[in-house]
């Protein structure tokens, strides 16, 4: 699949419009094979992609030897530059033997991070870790939500008042559409063991004012 990414935006990206035969298009959320996948986004069938990947070990070793104030939600704002400073401050070490590993970890969510970026357009991005999901089906409030799974947690997905469910587990990475556009997806979130890492991203709505 070789689609070219547009501009995100809710006037580029009218999801319902009726077919010549009067039908109304029907969405779908595709598993992403390759890379260039992620582009599909931007196609006016597709309104999520999912990435179902295999768990590294390096990180393994780190969450479950970590101690639990890693576990601990947080969220903070920054642009790319920042985050690997961000993310470090919020990973504590118990002993200088986990550096590697937690740069396994690192390295992996700022791929992520690239992934989107490379899918909207937003100097800022709202990183939550291992806050609160929804339990019940709804779509996000925003436009596009990155979700990342490490450990301990079941995402269902669905559109909107669709039977058909399906899911992703640990190691899975999803790009969804919110409710900034029309038809976005539906999902909720299982924690399947209290210690579980996993975190979301999202562009920043409003941009921090820089002194």
């Amino acid at each position: 699949m070789t689609l070219r990414p547009t501009v995100v935006s809710p006037a580029s990206m009218k999801n319902l419009r009726p077919r010549k035969d009067g039908q109304i298009q029907k969405r779908m959320v595709i598993d992403c094979k390759n890379d260039m996948q992620w582009r599909a986004i931007h196609e006016p069938a597709v309104n999520g992609v999912v990435m179902r990947r295999r768990p590294i070990r390096a990180i393994e070793t780190f969450l479950s030897e970590t101690q639990d104030e890693n576990f601990a939600p947080c969220e903070f704002t920054c642009a790319q530059s920042r985050l690997r400073s961000e993310l470090n401050k919020h990973l504590v070490l118990n002993s200088d033997e986990e550096e590697l590993r937690r740069k396994f970890l690192v390295n992996d969510i700022t791929n992520w991070v690239r992934v989107l970026i490379a899918q909207s357009r937003s100097r800022d991005y709202l990183f939550r870790l291992c806050t609160e999901l929804p339990t019940d089906f709804s779509a996000d409030s925003g436009a596009l939500k990155m979700i990342i799974t490490y450990s301990g947690l079941d995402v269902t997905f669905r559109q909107p008042k669709d039977k058909d469910e399906r899911s992703f587990s640990p190691y899975g990475v999803a790009l969804f559409r919110g409710q900034g556009y029309e038809a976005p997806v539906e999902w909720l979130a299982r924690k399947t063991q209290e210690r579980a890492f996993y975190l979301t991203i999202e562009p920043a709505v409003k941009r921090l004012r820089r002194l």
